[in-house]
C-alpha cells in the first residue's frame, strides 16, 4: 500500500509541476510515469526524480527532430532508454556542435545491439551525406571476448538481427552494416575512412581496446568519441581497456552523468 501510495503522491505533483500552457504533454508524461514506475518494479529501488529537458528544446525548439528520434531511441528498449535522456540529449547536441565546428568525416558505432543510438547517429550522418558505418556481430557477445575479467559475463545481446536494425534506424543509403567479429569485420572501406563521430557501446576489454586501438588515430581533429558504460561499475574490461588507453595516449576523459556513465573524448590534434 505505501508504494501505491507514493506512486499516486508523486503523480499528483508531477501534474502540477507540468507547464499549465502545455496540457497536451500531460497525459503523455503521466502515460510514461506510470509505465516507468511498474515496469521497474523490482528492478529498481531508486525514487522517482524529474528530468528537465534542455532549454534548447522546451524552451527554444531547437531541436524539431527530437520528438521522431525518440521514437527510435526506445523501440524494443525502453526499459534502458525511456528515462535516459541525459545521453540522448548529449548525443544530438554534441553531434550539432561537430556539424557547427565544421569537423569533416564519416560517424560509426560498435556495439549496435537494436539499433538505438544508431538511428540517431543515422539520423544525423544523412543529413551531409556522411557514412554512418555500424559495426556489431548481430549475434551477441563473441565467446572469443568472454575471456579474462569478463569471463563472468554470458552469451547476452542476443536478442537483435540486422533487419531488426534496420527498422529502427530506418532506410537510409549513407548507412553502411557491417557485421561480423570485430576487428575481423573490418573492411577497407572502414578502414580508408577518417572519422568525425564515433560511438563505442562493446562493453567488454578486447574489443574496447580494438575499437580504441582502430578509430582514435582515425578520427579528424575536433571529432567525437562517445564510450559507453565507462562509469557504470558495471563493465570493468571496458572501464580497464579505456584507463590504458587514455593513459597510454595521455587524454582525458569527460564524464556524462547518464544511465550508463558514458565518457567522451575530443580529439584536439590531428
Amino acid at each position: 500500500m505505501g508504494f501505491l501510495k507514493n506512486t499516486l503522491q508523486n503523480a499528483k505533483l508531477l501534474y502540477r509541476l507540468i507547464r499549465p500552457n502545455a496540457p497536451n504533454q500531460r497525459s503523455t508524461i503521466l502515460k510514461h510515469y506510470f509505465w516507468s514506475v511498474f515496469s521497474g518494479f523490482n528492478y529498481s529501488k531508486r525514487s522517482f526524480w524529474l528530468v528537465y529537458q534542455p532549454d534548447s528544446n522546451d524552451i527554444s525548439h531547437l531541436h524539431p527532430e527530437m520528438q521522431e528520434l525518440y521514437k527510435a531511441w526506445i523501440r524494443g528498449n525502453r526499459l534502458n532508454n525511456n528515462g535516459d535522456l541525459a545521453r540522448f540529449y548529449s548525443l544530438i547536441l554534441n553531434i550539432k556542435k561537430l556539424f557547427a565546428d565544421k569537423v569533416p568525416g564519416d560517424f560509426a558505432e560498435l556495439g549496435v545491439w537494436r539499433g538505438n543510438s544508431a538511428a540517431v547517429l543515422a539520423h544525423f550522418s544523412s543529413q551531409e551525406q556522411r557514412k554512418c558505418f555500424l559495426f556489431d556481430t548481430f549475434e551477441g557477445f563473441d565467446e572469443r571476448d568472454l575471456q579474462g575479467i569478463d569471463a563472468k559475463f554470458g552469451k547476452s545481446f542476443t536478442d537483435t538481427s540486422i533487419d531488426y536494425v534496420k527498422q529502427t534506424v530506418g532506410d537510409k543509403p549513407n548507412v553502411v552494416y557491417v557485421p561480423g567479429y570485430f576487428p575481423e569485420s573490418i573492411t577497407q572501406q572502414t578502414k580508408d575512412a577518417r572519422y568525425a563521430f564515433v560511438n563505442i557501446d562493446c562493453d567488454l576489454y578486447e574489443p574496447m581496446k580494438q575499437a580504441l586501438n582502430f578509430f582514435y588515430p582515425r578520427l579528424n581533429r575536433g571529432g567525437f568519441m562517445f564510450l559507453h558504460d565507462y562509469a557504470s561499475g558495471l563493465w570493468g574490461g571496458s572501464t580497464q581497456a579505456i584507463d590504458e588507453f587514455t593513459k597510454e595516449h595521455n587524454l582525458f576523459l569527460i564524464l556524462l552523468p547518464d544511465k550508463s556513465g558514458t565518457a567522451i573524448i575530443r580529439k584536439s590534434e590531428n
